[in-house]
């Protein structure tokens, strides 16, 4: 048997007192026990005392009828999910998917696909095995079906690294009610402690498992729906597509952090929320080209798969708010941000502004990455804007960087880096309008924004 110590042992080394002692496993039952996930205690203790599950279940890319449920083991067992809208839910009357044996090659984790979903709804579900629940009821919210006009909010944010937990940030985001959340990034920071980073199928797992450790995250993530992509400490800071591991942080990415990617272009994905709001969520590391290489037509961020599928689909939306995914940001200059991969940013932009103008729509952009929140006013004539966010658990650059808060405060526009943050946007149906808000982590309003 596999359990969740075993998989974090040997992440708490005694000579790095920033790091937690307790590990991941005693932690996550303590905050069980105090109700993280809403159950009684009695009922809490009962479900998870046998150790089935290393984690409780999280819910990833919901759409209008489809949604993965994430289930992580601590050992080969089969089980299978049942669900039901919310007001049925019933073991009786629930609707059963198949059953899965959790295999130690996965490090017992599988992706449940559910369809034939109801659109616009909430939907209750439980893990069983057998006919024993091994997980409370958790619900979550399917998106708009996308000939409809409906009401949705998302939040959006990235950059989260273990030695910053407990992650109450997330509490933050359940209060606003949203119904998904865009995580654009550095979903763990692998190579930190840089001692004791060892690229390697085994190091990465006991990484993920130790994020996946902190109760508020198993709460939100249980009952929201996550839209994830990766970024560098995935794997290792700054890396590109030639980086030996790529493979290895990717397998473990996947048991992590399922995503109904397009198959054969890494994370690249869209999600509809209604007739008027899309997402593209973009991967910008497994195919970029290395960051030294001259600027050309062929440098790349995105590979040339991905980006011909991006501008296929980005290019027949019909949504009046096109909501682009991005881990680095779009007009930031760094050496690892699009502003060093000049020619291919002019080719999104060019195609961003054509949309605009042909068809009325906005193009929003949502980065992360630089450890503060900010607005990009760069390209807004042409119904272009990015919005930063983060760090959701992370250092704060304005605390390292000294230049870093006079660099980013100059002109008329929107930046915070004195606190984890978080941005929310707010669709209304009725005059088809976007509205964004930012929070930090204690829930302070930052700033709002309606489009």
């Amino acid at each position: 048997m596999t359990t969740v110590d075993e998989k974090i042992k040997d992440e708490w080394p005694a000579q790095d007192d920033a790091y937690p002692r307790q590990t991941a496993r005693r932690r996550w039952m303590q905050s069980m026990a105090a109700g993280a996930l809403g159950a009684s205690s009695s009922v809490t203790a009962s479900l998870f005392s046998r150790s089935m599950l290393a984690f409780p279940p999280a819910v990833f890319d919901a759409g209008a009828t489809t949604a993965i449920v994430s289930v992580i083991g601590n050992r080969a067992v089969s089980v299978h999910v049942r669900w039901a809208p919310t007001a049925s839910f019933q073991p009786t009357n629930s609707i059963r998917s198949e059953s899965v044996t959790l295999l130690a090659s996965n490090d017992f984790a599988h992706a449940f696909v559910l369809t034939k979903l109801p659109s616009n709804s909430d939907v209750s579900y439980a893990i069983y095995s057998g006919e024993d629940v091994v997980s409370p009821t958790q619900r979550f919210r399917t998106a708009p079906a996308a000939s409809t006009r409906s009401d949705v909010s998302l939040a959006f944010s990235g950059d989260m690294e273990e030695r910053y937990r407990p992650f109450a940030v997330f509490d933050q985001i359940a209060r606003q009610k949203v119904d998904a959340f865009i995580h654009l990034g550095d979903t763990v920071y692998a190579d930190i402690p840089r001692r004791d980073f060892t690229p390697s199928v085994a190091h990465y797992r006991r990484k993920h498992a130790a994020i996946r450790a902190d109760g508020s995250l198993q709460s939100f993530m249980a009952n929201h729906s996550m839209i994830a992509t990766w970024d560098d400490h995935e794997i290792e800071n700054d890396c590109h597509a030639g980086h030996p591991a790529m493979a290895d942080a990717a397998k473990v990415f996947a048991e992590y952090w399922p995503t109904s990617a397009q198959s054969g272009v890494g994370l690249y994905r869209n999600v509809r929320f209604g007739s008027d709001v899309e997402l593209f969520m973009l991967d910008t590391r497994r195919f970029r080209s290395a960051q030294s290489d001259v600027d050309s037509a062929q440098k790349t961020m995105l590979g040339a798969v991905q980006k011909r599928a991006f501008f296929r689909d980005f290019g027949s939306s019909a949504a009046k708010f096109r909501l682009i995914g991005t881990s680095v940001p779009v007009h930031g200059a760094s050496a690892d941000a699009w502003g060093n991969y000049a020619t291919e940013r002019d080719e999104l932009l060019d195609a961003f502004r054509k949309a605009n103008a042909s068809s009325g729509s906005k193009t929003i952009i949502l980065s992360a990455d630089y450890h503060f929140a900010r607005e990009w006013p760069r390209s807004e004539k042409f119904g272009i804007y990015e919005f930063m966010a983060g760090p959701l658990a992370a250092f704060l650059t304005f605390e390292t960087d000294n230049n870093a808060r006079s660099r980013h405060t100059r002109g008329a526009h929107f930046v915070f880096g004195d606190r984890p943050n978080f941005g929310v946007l707010r669709y209304r149906a009725v005059d088809r309008s976007l509205h964004l808000s930012y929070f930090d982590d204690r829930g302070t309003l930052l700033h709002e924004r309606h489009l």
